[in-house]
Protein backbone atom coordinates (compact mmCIF):
# COMPACT_ATOMS: atom_id res chain seq x y z
CA UNK A 1 0.00 0.00 0.00
CA UNK A 2 1.22 3.30 -1.21
CA UNK A 3 1.76 6.36 1.77
CA UNK A 4 -1.27 8.19 -0.17
CA UNK A 5 -3.32 5.09 -0.35
CA UNK A 6 -2.52 4.85 3.16
CA UNK A 7 -3.83 8.32 3.76
CA UNK A 8 -7.44 7.52 2.40
CA UNK A 9 -7.88 4.45 4.18
CA UNK A 10 -6.92 6.10 7.36
CA UNK A 11 -9.09 8.86 6.66
CA UNK A 12 -12.30 7.01 5.77
CA UNK A 13 -12.20 4.97 8.58
CA UNK A 14 -11.59 7.25 10.78
CA UNK A 15 -14.55 9.56 9.01
CA UNK A 16 -16.87 6.20 9.41
CA UNK A 17 -15.93 6.04 13.28
CA UNK A 18 -16.54 9.64 13.67
CA UNK A 19 -19.48 10.26 11.74
CA UNK A 20 -22.51 12.36 13.69
CA UNK A 21 -25.64 11.38 13.51
CA UNK A 22 -26.91 14.66 13.29
CA UNK A 23 -29.40 14.65 10.13
CA UNK A 24 -31.46 18.08 11.35
CA UNK A 25 -29.18 20.11 13.89
CA UNK A 26 -31.42 19.44 16.82
CA UNK A 27 -32.76 16.02 15.11
CA UNK A 28 -30.17 13.35 15.77
CA UNK A 29 -32.07 10.33 15.30
CA UNK A 30 -33.81 11.10 12.03
CA UNK A 31 -32.55 10.09 8.96
CA UNK A 32 -32.05 5.84 8.71
CA UNK A 33 -33.18 4.37 5.60
CA UNK A 34 -34.06 7.29 3.59
CA UNK A 35 -32.76 7.54 0.37
CA UNK A 36 -30.99 11.00 -1.09
CA UNK A 37 -30.26 12.06 -4.95
CA UNK A 38 -26.92 14.16 -5.46
CA UNK A 39 -26.60 15.94 -8.88
CA UNK A 40 -22.75 16.63 -9.57
CA UNK A 41 -21.33 17.57 -12.49
CA UNK A 42 -18.07 15.26 -13.82
CA UNK A 43 -15.31 17.44 -11.82
CA UNK A 44 -12.55 16.04 -9.45
CA UNK A 45 -14.26 15.91 -6.35
CA UNK A 46 -17.48 14.28 -7.97
CA UNK A 47 -14.92 11.75 -8.97
CA UNK A 48 -13.10 11.33 -5.40
CA UNK A 49 -15.87 11.58 -3.18
CA UNK A 50 -18.13 8.67 -5.46
CA UNK A 51 -15.86 6.06 -3.71
CA UNK A 52 -16.17 6.78 -0.52
CA UNK A 53 -20.11 7.12 -0.41
CA UNK A 54 -20.67 3.60 0.30
CA UNK A 55 -19.01 4.18 3.68
CA UNK A 56 -21.20 7.07 4.72
CA UNK A 57 -24.63 4.36 3.21
CA UNK A 58 -23.06 1.69 5.88
CA UNK A 59 -22.88 4.07 8.61
CA UNK A 60 -26.26 5.66 8.14
CA UNK A 61 -28.52 3.33 6.40
CA UNK A 62 -28.79 6.56 3.98
CA UNK A 63 -29.31 5.72 0.10
CA UNK A 64 -27.41 8.16 -2.18
CA UNK A 65 -28.42 8.33 -5.30
CA UNK A 66 -25.46 9.64 -7.75
CA UNK A 67 -26.53 11.73 -10.84
CA UNK A 68 -23.16 12.95 -13.03
CA UNK A 69 -23.41 14.93 -15.78
CA UNK A 70 -20.84 17.17 -17.74
CA UNK A 71 -20.59 20.53 -16.01
CA UNK A 72 -23.27 22.21 -18.30
CA UNK A 73 -25.68 19.97 -18.59
CA UNK A 74 -25.32 19.35 -14.61
CA UNK A 75 -26.10 23.11 -14.36
CA UNK A 76 -29.02 22.91 -16.81
CA UNK A 77 -30.28 19.49 -14.60
CA UNK A 78 -30.14 21.74 -11.28
CA UNK A 79 -32.09 24.44 -12.48
CA UNK A 80 -34.48 22.70 -13.61
CA UNK A 81 -34.93 21.06 -10.42
CA UNK A 82 -35.13 24.28 -8.48
CA UNK A 83 -37.45 26.13 -10.90
CA UNK A 84 -40.08 23.43 -11.19
CA UNK A 85 -39.56 23.31 -7.32
CA UNK A 86 -39.11 19.48 -8.11
CA UNK A 87 -38.32 17.19 -4.45
CA UNK A 88 -36.24 14.94 -6.72
CA UNK A 89 -32.92 16.40 -5.85
CA UNK A 90 -32.00 17.04 -2.74
CA UNK A 91 -28.33 18.06 -2.61
CA UNK A 92 -26.42 19.84 -5.66
CA UNK A 93 -23.17 21.02 -6.31
CA UNK A 94 -22.79 24.61 -6.58
CA UNK A 95 -19.99 27.33 -7.67
CA UNK A 96 -21.26 30.34 -5.36
CA UNK A 97 -18.90 32.99 -7.02
CA UNK A 98 -21.09 32.23 -10.40
CA UNK A 99 -24.40 31.61 -9.44
CA UNK A 100 -24.62 33.02 -6.25
CA UNK A 101 -26.78 35.83 -6.26
CA UNK A 102 -28.84 34.66 -8.31
CA UNK A 103 -29.74 31.15 -7.17
CA UNK A 104 -29.89 33.49 -3.50
CA UNK A 105 -32.01 35.86 -4.91
CA UNK A 106 -34.35 33.18 -6.84
CA UNK A 107 -34.52 31.17 -3.42
CA UNK A 108 -32.84 28.24 -4.69
CA UNK A 109 -30.50 27.45 -1.74
CA UNK A 110 -31.88 26.22 1.68
CA UNK A 111 -30.16 28.60 4.07
CA UNK A 112 -27.45 26.43 6.45
CA UNK A 113 -26.36 28.79 8.99
CA UNK A 114 -28.09 27.00 11.51
CA UNK A 115 -27.02 23.93 10.49
CA UNK A 116 -23.67 25.04 11.02
CA UNK A 117 -23.97 26.59 14.52
CA UNK A 118 -25.69 23.27 15.30
CA UNK A 119 -23.17 20.51 13.85
CA UNK A 120 -21.24 17.93 15.58
CA UNK A 121 -18.17 19.50 17.88
CA UNK A 122 -16.31 17.26 15.53
CA UNK A 123 -17.17 19.18 12.18
CA UNK A 124 -15.59 22.52 13.08
CA UNK A 125 -17.28 24.58 10.76
CA UNK A 126 -14.86 27.79 11.85
CA UNK A 127 -12.20 25.09 10.83
CA UNK A 128 -12.73 26.31 6.64
CA UNK A 129 -10.14 28.91 5.15
CA UNK A 130 -11.77 32.30 5.50
CA UNK A 131 -11.68 32.78 1.78
CA UNK A 132 -13.35 29.19 1.23
CA UNK A 133 -16.43 29.55 3.71
CA UNK A 134 -16.85 33.23 2.48
CA UNK A 135 -17.26 32.35 -0.65
CA UNK A 136 -20.47 30.04 0.40
CA UNK A 137 -22.12 33.39 1.32
CA UNK A 138 -24.60 36.12 -0.05
CA UNK A 139 -25.25 38.72 2.08
CA UNK A 140 -24.04 36.96 4.87
CA UNK A 141 -26.13 33.97 4.55
CA UNK A 142 -24.41 31.39 4.34
CA UNK A 143 -25.90 28.60 1.25
CA UNK A 144 -23.16 25.96 0.48
CA UNK A 145 -20.40 24.16 2.11
CA UNK A 146 -17.15 24.25 0.80
CA UNK A 147 -15.54 21.40 -0.90
CA UNK A 148 -12.15 22.26 -2.44
CA UNK A 149 -10.04 25.20 -3.47
CA UNK A 150 -8.67 25.48 -6.68
CA UNK A 151 -7.53 28.24 -9.35
CA UNK A 152 -5.54 28.52 -12.70
CA UNK A 153 -1.93 27.07 -12.67
CA UNK A 154 0.45 26.55 -15.19
CA UNK A 155 1.15 23.06 -16.30
CA UNK A 156 4.21 22.01 -18.17
CA UNK A 157 6.30 18.97 -19.66
CA UNK A 158 9.60 18.71 -17.83
CA UNK A 159 10.78 16.65 -19.87
CA UNK A 160 10.58 18.99 -23.35
CA UNK A 161 11.64 22.04 -21.04
CA UNK A 162 14.94 20.28 -20.22
CA UNK A 163 15.53 18.89 -23.36
CA UNK A 164 15.18 22.77 -24.96
CA UNK A 165 16.84 24.55 -22.37
CA UNK A 166 13.25 26.43 -21.61
CA UNK A 167 12.48 27.48 -17.74
CA UNK A 168 8.59 27.76 -15.92
CA UNK A 169 7.80 31.32 -17.50
CA UNK A 170 7.33 34.08 -14.63
CA UNK A 171 5.12 36.32 -16.39
CA UNK A 172 2.81 36.45 -19.39
CA UNK A 173 5.14 38.14 -21.91
CA UNK A 174 7.54 35.28 -20.84
CA UNK A 175 5.19 32.57 -21.56
CA UNK A 176 4.45 34.07 -24.75
CA UNK A 177 7.79 34.00 -25.57
CA UNK A 178 8.11 30.25 -24.54
CA UNK A 179 5.38 29.17 -26.12
CA UNK A 180 7.13 30.83 -29.35
CA UNK A 181 10.11 28.92 -28.67
CA UNK A 182 8.21 25.56 -28.40
CA UNK A 183 6.51 26.33 -31.48
CA UNK A 184 9.51 26.51 -33.07
CA UNK A 185 11.03 23.82 -31.86
CA UNK A 186 8.67 21.02 -32.43
CA UNK A 187 6.19 22.46 -34.89
CA UNK A 188 4.44 19.10 -33.88
CA UNK A 189 3.41 19.91 -30.45
CA UNK A 190 0.41 21.85 -29.26
CA UNK A 191 2.79 24.96 -27.56
CA UNK A 192 -0.13 25.51 -25.10
CA UNK A 193 -3.36 24.28 -24.19
CA UNK A 194 -6.16 27.00 -22.60
CA UNK A 195 -9.59 27.60 -22.35
CA UNK A 196 -11.67 29.25 -25.01
CA UNK A 197 -15.51 28.14 -24.77
CA UNK A 198 -17.04 31.22 -24.01
CA UNK A 199 -18.90 30.49 -20.11
CA UNK A 200 -15.60 29.14 -19.32
CA UNK A 201 -13.00 31.62 -20.40
CA UNK A 202 -13.16 34.06 -17.50
CA UNK A 203 -11.68 31.34 -14.77
CA UNK A 204 -8.37 31.17 -16.71
CA UNK A 205 -9.06 34.97 -18.33
CA UNK A 206 -8.92 37.12 -14.92
CA UNK A 207 -5.46 36.19 -14.01
CA UNK A 208 -4.48 38.46 -17.03
CA UNK A 209 -6.52 41.29 -16.33
CA UNK A 210 -6.01 41.37 -12.43
CA UNK A 211 -2.04 40.64 -13.82
CA UNK A 212 -2.27 44.39 -15.41
CA UNK A 213 -4.16 45.76 -11.89
CA UNK A 214 -7.84 46.13 -13.50
CA UNK A 215 -10.36 44.65 -11.72
CA UNK A 216 -13.43 43.73 -13.04
CA UNK A 217 -15.39 46.76 -12.01
CA UNK A 218 -14.39 50.01 -10.58
CA UNK A 219 -15.74 51.15 -6.87
CA UNK A 220 -18.63 52.42 -8.45
CA UNK A 221 -19.81 48.94 -10.35
CA UNK A 222 -19.38 49.95 -13.69
CA UNK A 223 -16.86 47.69 -15.80
CA UNK A 224 -13.21 48.51 -16.26
CA UNK A 225 -13.03 46.95 -19.89
CA UNK A 226 -11.97 50.95 -21.38
CA UNK A 227 -8.81 50.74 -19.36
CA UNK A 228 -5.63 49.81 -21.26
CA UNK A 229 -4.74 46.91 -19.15
CA UNK A 230 -8.20 44.95 -19.98
CA UNK A 231 -7.37 45.99 -23.18
CA UNK A 232 -3.62 44.83 -22.80
CA UNK A 233 -5.05 41.37 -21.23
CA UNK A 234 -7.00 40.33 -24.19
CA UNK A 235 -4.55 40.67 -26.49
CA UNK A 236 -2.26 38.31 -24.74
CA UNK A 237 -5.13 36.05 -23.97
CA UNK A 238 -5.85 35.52 -27.61
CA UNK A 239 -2.32 35.77 -28.95
CA UNK A 240 -1.87 32.55 -26.95
CA UNK A 241 -4.98 31.50 -27.53
CA UNK A 242 -4.97 31.52 -31.68
CA UNK A 243 -1.09 31.80 -32.23
CA UNK A 244 -0.08 28.87 -30.26
CA UNK A 245 -3.29 26.78 -29.13
CA UNK A 246 -4.72 23.71 -30.52
CA UNK A 247 -7.14 23.72 -33.64
CA UNK A 248 -10.45 24.11 -32.09
CA UNK A 249 -9.38 26.06 -29.06
CA UNK A 250 -12.36 28.17 -29.17
CA UNK A 251 -14.33 25.15 -27.54
CA UNK A 252 -12.23 24.21 -25.26
CA UNK A 253 -12.73 23.79 -21.59
CA UNK A 254 -10.75 21.91 -18.61
CA UNK A 255 -11.72 18.67 -20.18
CA UNK A 256 -10.90 19.41 -23.52
CA UNK A 257 -7.63 20.74 -22.54
CA UNK A 258 -6.97 17.88 -19.55
CA UNK A 259 -7.12 14.99 -22.42
CA UNK A 260 -4.82 16.63 -25.05
CA UNK A 261 -2.03 17.41 -22.32
CA UNK A 262 -2.42 14.10 -20.55
CA UNK A 263 -2.07 12.55 -24.20
CA UNK A 264 1.23 14.43 -24.63
CA UNK A 265 0.44 16.27 -27.61
CA UNK A 266 0.65 20.02 -25.33
CA UNK A 267 3.95 20.99 -23.99
CA UNK A 268 1.69 23.49 -21.62
CA UNK A 269 -1.73 23.87 -19.91
CA UNK A 270 -3.05 27.15 -18.30
CA UNK A 271 -5.87 25.31 -16.11
CA UNK A 272 -7.41 24.46 -12.61
CA UNK A 273 -5.43 23.28 -9.92
CA UNK A 274 -7.87 20.84 -9.82
CA UNK A 275 -7.07 19.07 -13.16
CA UNK A 276 -3.48 17.24 -11.50
CA UNK A 277 -5.25 14.14 -10.91
CA UNK A 278 -6.32 13.79 -14.79
CA UNK A 279 -3.09 14.46 -16.10
CA UNK A 280 -0.69 12.41 -13.45
CA UNK A 281 -2.86 9.51 -13.52
CA UNK A 282 -0.80 6.91 -14.96
CA UNK A 283 -3.71 4.72 -16.08
CA UNK A 284 -4.99 7.31 -18.45
CA UNK A 285 -2.07 9.83 -18.73
CA UNK A 286 1.24 9.03 -20.93
CA UNK A 287 3.07 12.15 -19.41
CA UNK A 288 2.21 11.56 -15.73
CA UNK A 289 6.58 11.19 -14.71
CA UNK A 290 6.78 14.46 -16.06
CA UNK A 291 4.60 17.34 -15.09
CA UNK A 292 5.46 20.54 -13.59
CA UNK A 293 3.22 22.74 -11.64
CA UNK A 294 3.86 26.44 -11.62
CA UNK A 295 1.70 29.53 -10.52
CA UNK A 296 0.08 30.88 -13.16
CA UNK A 297 2.60 34.01 -14.91
CA UNK A 298 2.27 37.90 -13.68
CA UNK A 299 0.88 40.81 -15.46
CA UNK A 300 2.49 44.25 -15.46
CA UNK A 301 1.05 44.61 -11.98
CA UNK A 302 2.60 41.18 -11.01
CA UNK A 303 0.65 37.76 -10.37
CA UNK A 304 -2.71 37.82 -9.43
CA UNK A 305 -4.20 34.12 -9.69
CA UNK A 306 -7.96 33.43 -9.21
CA UNK A 307 -9.01 31.31 -6.93
CA UNK A 308 -12.48 29.72 -5.87
CA UNK A 309 -14.65 26.60 -3.55
CA UNK A 310 -17.05 24.59 -5.24
CA UNK A 311 -20.02 24.00 -2.74
CA UNK A 312 -22.47 21.49 -2.02
CA UNK A 313 -25.96 23.08 -1.45
CA UNK A 314 -29.31 22.03 0.00
CA UNK A 315 -32.12 22.17 -2.31
CA UNK A 316 -34.97 23.85 -0.43
CA UNK A 317 -37.47 22.17 -2.43
CA UNK A 318 -36.03 18.48 -0.89
CA UNK A 319 -38.34 16.65 1.31
CA UNK A 320 -35.18 14.66 3.18
CA UNK A 321 -33.23 17.66 4.32
CA UNK A 322 -32.45 16.16 7.69
CA UNK A 323 -30.17 13.34 5.69
CA UNK A 324 -29.60 15.95 3.21
CA UNK A 325 -27.54 17.93 5.99
CA UNK A 326 -26.38 14.55 7.17
CA UNK A 327 -23.95 14.03 3.63
CA UNK A 328 -23.44 17.81 3.80
CA UNK A 329 -21.87 17.67 6.42
CA UNK A 330 -19.85 14.25 6.08
CA UNK A 331 -18.85 15.33 2.75
CA UNK A 332 -17.51 18.58 4.10
CA UNK A 333 -15.96 17.01 7.25
CA UNK A 334 -12.14 17.31 8.56
CA UNK A 335 -11.97 13.41 8.04
CA UNK A 336 -13.63 12.82 4.46
CA UNK A 337 -11.83 15.89 2.94
CA UNK A 338 -8.63 14.35 4.13
CA UNK A 339 -9.34 11.19 2.23
CA UNK A 340 -10.35 13.55 -0.78
CA UNK A 341 -6.37 14.91 -1.05
CA UNK A 342 -5.62 11.28 -2.03
CA UNK A 343 -7.63 12.53 -4.94
CA UNK A 344 -5.44 15.21 -5.39
CA UNK A 345 -8.53 17.74 -4.16
CA UNK A 346 -7.20 20.83 -2.15
CA UNK A 347 -8.62 21.07 0.84
CA UNK A 348 -10.52 24.31 2.23
CA UNK A 349 -9.91 23.12 5.73
CA UNK A 350 -7.01 24.40 7.50
CA UNK A 351 -6.53 21.40 9.63
CA UNK A 352 -6.42 19.20 7.18
CA UNK A 353 -4.19 21.50 4.67
CA UNK A 354 -1.60 20.99 7.63
CA UNK A 355 -1.91 17.60 8.53
CA UNK A 356 0.81 15.19 8.66
CA UNK A 357 -0.60 12.61 6.92
CA UNK A 358 -1.53 15.17 3.78
CA UNK A 359 1.64 17.06 3.85
CA UNK A 360 3.84 13.96 4.54
CA UNK A 361 2.28 12.18 0.99
CA UNK A 362 3.60 15.38 -0.73
CA UNK A 363 6.37 13.51 -1.71
CA UNK A 364 6.79 13.65 -5.51
CA UNK A 365 8.00 17.19 -6.70
CA UNK A 366 5.38 17.67 -9.10
CA UNK A 367 2.87 17.35 -5.91
CA UNK A 368 5.37 19.78 -4.02
CA UNK A 369 5.01 21.95 -6.42
CA UNK A 370 0.92 22.01 -7.21
CA UNK A 371 0.38 22.55 -2.96
CA UNK A 372 3.38 25.37 -3.38
CA UNK A 373 1.15 26.52 -6.49
CA UNK A 374 -2.02 26.22 -4.59
CA UNK A 375 -0.78 27.69 -0.95
CA UNK A 376 -0.42 30.49 -3.69
CA UNK A 377 -4.02 30.62 -4.39
CA UNK A 378 -4.91 30.93 -0.58
CA UNK A 379 -2.63 33.78 -0.34
CA UNK A 380 -2.64 35.42 -3.34
CA UNK A 381 -6.32 34.95 -5.39
CA UNK A 382 -8.92 37.37 -6.19
CA UNK A 383 -11.78 35.52 -5.67
CA UNK A 384 -14.00 36.92 -8.32
CA UNK A 385 -13.96 34.96 -11.15
CA UNK A 386 -15.97 37.44 -13.08
CA UNK A 387 -18.26 40.37 -12.41
CA UNK A 388 -20.22 39.55 -9.21
CA UNK A 389 -24.19 40.27 -9.33
CA UNK A 390 -27.78 38.39 -10.19
CA UNK A 391 -26.44 38.54 -13.70
CA UNK A 392 -22.77 36.64 -13.63
CA UNK A 393 -23.62 33.73 -15.72
CA UNK A 394 -24.66 35.83 -18.40
CA UNK A 395 -21.62 38.61 -17.53
CA UNK A 396 -18.99 35.49 -18.25
CA UNK A 397 -20.42 34.91 -21.60
CA UNK A 398 -20.34 38.17 -22.54
CA UNK A 399 -16.80 38.08 -21.56
CA UNK A 400 -15.90 34.93 -23.28
CA UNK A 401 -18.25 35.68 -26.49
CA UNK A 402 -16.27 38.87 -26.94
CA UNK A 403 -12.64 37.11 -26.45
CA UNK A 404 -13.42 34.88 -28.42
CA UNK A 405 -13.76 37.01 -31.22
CA UNK A 406 -10.29 38.20 -30.75
CA UNK A 407 -9.26 34.64 -30.55
CA UNK A 408 -10.24 33.90 -34.45
CA UNK A 409 -9.70 36.99 -35.77
CA UNK A 410 -13.35 38.45 -35.89
CA UNK A 411 -12.06 41.81 -33.72
CA UNK A 412 -9.21 43.40 -32.10
CA UNK A 413 -8.20 43.73 -29.00
CA UNK A 414 -9.48 46.89 -28.74
CA UNK A 415 -13.22 46.00 -30.51
CA UNK A 416 -13.30 42.98 -28.15
CA UNK A 417 -13.20 45.49 -25.14
CA UNK A 418 -15.08 48.02 -25.83
CA UNK A 419 -18.26 45.05 -27.00
CA UNK A 420 -17.51 43.79 -23.50
CA UNK A 421 -17.79 47.27 -22.02
CA UNK A 422 -20.53 47.90 -23.61
CA UNK A 423 -22.47 44.47 -23.09
CA UNK A 424 -21.79 44.79 -19.14
CA UNK A 425 -22.69 47.93 -18.31
CA UNK A 426 -27.00 47.33 -18.45
CA UNK A 427 -26.31 43.73 -16.53
CA UNK A 428 -24.41 45.38 -13.86
CA UNK A 429 -26.45 47.87 -13.78
CA UNK A 430 -29.23 45.17 -12.41
CA UNK A 431 -27.32 43.62 -10.08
Amino acid sequence: MSPRTKVIAGAVMAGTLALPACGNPSDATSGGGESITVVMSNHPFQRGIEPLIPDFEEETGIEVNVETFAEQQARDKIQLNLQSKSAAMDVYMTLPSREGPLFADAGYYEPLDDYLADASEDYRPDDFSRGAIDGMKVDEATYAVPINVEGPVLYYRTDLFEEWGLTPPATVEELIDTAAAIAAEDPGITPITLRGQAPALPFTFGPFVHGNGVEWTDDEGRPNFDEPGAVEAIEAYATLAREYGPPGVINYSFTESSTLFAQGEAAMMLESSNELNSVVDQASSTVGETVGVAPVPGGSAGAAPTVLSWGLAMSPHSQNKDDAWRFLEWASSPETQLALTEAEIAPPRASVAQDSEYTDALDTPTLQAWHDAVVDLQENGHVEVGPVGTEAPTMRQVIGDAVGKAILGDATAEEAAAEIQAGLEPLLAER
